[in-house]
């Protein structure tokens, strides 16, 4: 069982979902500090669109606080590597004059993984690294985006 709750201008509804994610019930609720601003709904979308493969970059206003001015250098920077293609920690270090461990710390910092590709960051020898989500899925997210990227060259 799933559930969901939309701001609508008829108020806050929860939405239930079986299994197989069927609708089963919609109602009207007061949980308003639960419930997700119908627009917001438009980053899952974005994030189910991901995915499976439709979306190679992320068009969604995100808002990161609480990282130093070395923390936010690195994940802009991250941000500019492209859909399918890694780099290595040494190379952001070098680009920001600093060492391969301190790129990996503030990776391990970002807030927004996925969002914010570090799982496009890898290790001067070509294994993965360490990711906050897990390094099972780092591979996993690392082959998707190239088979995606494999597809559509075709």
């Amino acid at each position: 069982m799933y559930f969901a709750c939309v701001k609508t201008p008829v108020g806050f509804l929860e939405i239930l979902f079986d299994n197989s994610l069927a609708v089963t019930k919609i109602s009207l609720t007061n949980l308003e500090k639960t419930c997700i601003p119908g627009i917001a709904l438009n980053f899952v979308e974005q994030l189910n669109a991901y995915f499976v493969g439709k979306l190679s970059e992320f068009n969604y206003p995100v808002n990161i606080q609480n990282v130093s001015e070395f923390d936010r250098a690195v994940l802009d920077l991250t941000l500019k590597i492209p859909y399918a293609h890694t780099v290595t920690y040494n190379w952001i270090a070098n680009k920001l004059n600093t060492s391969p461990r301190a790129v990996g710390q503030a990776l391990k910092r970002n807030p927004l993984p996925i969002v914010i590709p570090c799982h496009r960051v890898i290790k001067s020898d070509g294994t993965t690294g360490g990711y906050s989500l897990g390094i099972e899925a780092k591979q996993w997210l690392i082959k998707h985006e190239k088979s995606v990227l494999l597809i559509k060259s075709y």
